[in-house]
């Protein structure tokens, strides 16, 4: 396993445990020397991991005491109907956005999951697909469905503060309104793995989701694979 790899690992298993509970704000992590045990790694790369969560806020280090628990784990609002680019507002440094897919015209796939109305099977969709990082680390990986009505060069325009919803209110006038969420654990395919950096079979929160918006009729959804490893989702 390579140095990197390593760290990532302290620091990793150190984030569930107080994801999970098991270490509560205030509390004292193991000293270095138990880390280094535990693991059989080197200080250098226990004390690389401990350097790696205070600076992204999870913990901070007091002299002569140790690595002492400061935030409940890190959480995202994905479950509102903030944008993701909105709901991490503050934090446009840590993330960022891939194409895996850029916005095309497309079809409806034939088994889509919502019922979709005449004029927008008439019409097809724009369907485009991004994975989202956070502190460089894949959290989700998003597919997105548009109904394909009135949006001209829609796919060939950048997107506005690298935001979706921020481009459809600003050169469409439209904004979203209301939402309809539905949730459920599936385990990462071949493509999930890939794109979330997990094992394949690993678990995974799916979220299916119909947003509306103010203009009748016009729908977007989209279909988020979350990595819950590294975070929690909230509403």
């Amino acid at each position: 396993m390579g140095g990197t790899a390593r760290y990532l690992k302290v620091k990793k298993d150190l984030r569930r445990l107080i994801i999970d509970g098991y270490y509560e704000v205030g509390d004292l992590l193991p000293s270095e020397n138990e880390l280094c045990k535990q693991y059989g790694m080197t200080r250098m790369t226990v004390r690389n991991a401990l350097n790696n969560m205070e600076t992204e806020g999870l913990i901070y280090r007091k002299k002569g005491k140790g690595s002492i628990v400061k935030l409940k784990g890190k959480s995202i609002e994905l479950l509102s109907i903030k944008g993701f680019t909105e709901v991490l507002k503050g934090k446009e440094d840590k993330i960022d956005t891939i194409f895996v897919e850029n916005p095309s015209i497309r079809t409806w796939d034939h088994d889509f999951f919502w019922n979709v109305s005449q004029e927008e099977l008439y019409a097809g969709c724009i369907f485009m697909s991004r994975v989202r990082n956070l502190y460089d680390a894949p959290i989700m990986l998003e597919k997105t469905f548009i109904s394909n009505i009135d949006l001209p060069h829609f796919c060939s325009k950048v997107f506005i503060n690298k935001s979706l919803f921020d481009t459809l209110i600003v050169n469409y006038d439209i904004e979203m309104i209301d939402v309809i969420q539905k949730f459920r654990a599936i385990s990462a395919s071949p493509e999930l793995a890939v794109a979330l950096n997990l094992e394949i079979g690993a678990p995974v929160l799916e979220i299916i989701r119909k947003l509306s918006t103010s203009r009748p009729g016009f729908y977007v959804y989209s279909f988020s694979y979350c990595n819950t490893e590294e975070f929690t989702i909230e509403a």
